[in-house]
């Protein structure tokens, strides 16, 4: 799911790295900034849990290529996860510590949802999840400089393809996608997915990679 706003195009300070350990805590913030209402339908209203439900999934898997942050002058600014079917199978997930924060009937049901978020993908194709850019920091080129990052990514890893959900309503991100060569596979409407994150509507986008 992407929340952001459209961007400039100066990103000349903007490094794109990989999330490192220390800076987990800084990459959740934005994270839970843009989408606790989503998580709230995951992990119900107790943040403190999902937080650290999440924070222990991501340290697990902190190395399979995942999970990435945008850089301004040292502070985190953006976020963004490239999930491919290789680090998709090595992706590991811990039902106990949901268990552990949630109870058993309330972890079952939260174990299963994000089982059902995880993406189907061929080798070819990449699945950009969970981009969004810090609340002060918009309007710096920061998405488009992860998607960008994302298109290189799959170049240099023989990926033929970029695709991507955004709500209808997010006309900002839309014209972003638009203008960097995604187009609309589908479009659908789901009173379970207005339930879930909040918007009923969404678009299936994809890039081809030349």
């Amino acid at each position: 799911m992407n929340n952001f706003k459209n961007q400039n195009s100066n990103s000349r300070n903007i490094r794109i790295s990989n999330l490192k350990p220390e800076d987990l805590d800084s990459y959740l913030k934005i994270e839970f900034d843009a989408f606790f209402e989503k998580l709230k339908f995951i992990f119900g209203s107790n943040k403190d849990a999902a937080y650290s439900i999440i924070k222990s999934e991501i340290t697990a898997n902190i190395d399979t290529g995942r999970y990435y942050n945008a850089v301004i002058d040292g502070k985190i600014v953006g976020i963004v996860e490239i999930v491919t079917r290789e680090n998709s199978k090595s992706h590991t997930r811990n039902f106990w510590t949901f268990v552990k924060y949630l109870g058993f009937f309330r972890a079952f049901k939260a174990f299963i949802l994000t089982f059902m978020e995880t993406p189907k993908l061929d080798i070819k194709t990449i699945y950009i999840d969970n981009v969004t850019v810090d609340i002060n920091s918009r309007r710096k080129g920061i998405a488009k400089k992860m998607l960008s990052f994302a298109e290189d990514f799959a170049k240099r890893n023989g990926k033929s393809a970029l695709k991507l959900w955004v709500a209808g309503k997010n006309k900002n991100a839309c014209s972003l996608y638009k203008k960097l060569g995604f187009n609309q596979l589908v479009a659908r409407s789901s009173r379970i997915a207005e339930r879930y994150t909040g918007y009923r509507d969404w678009i299936y986008m994809k890039k081809e990679i030349l």
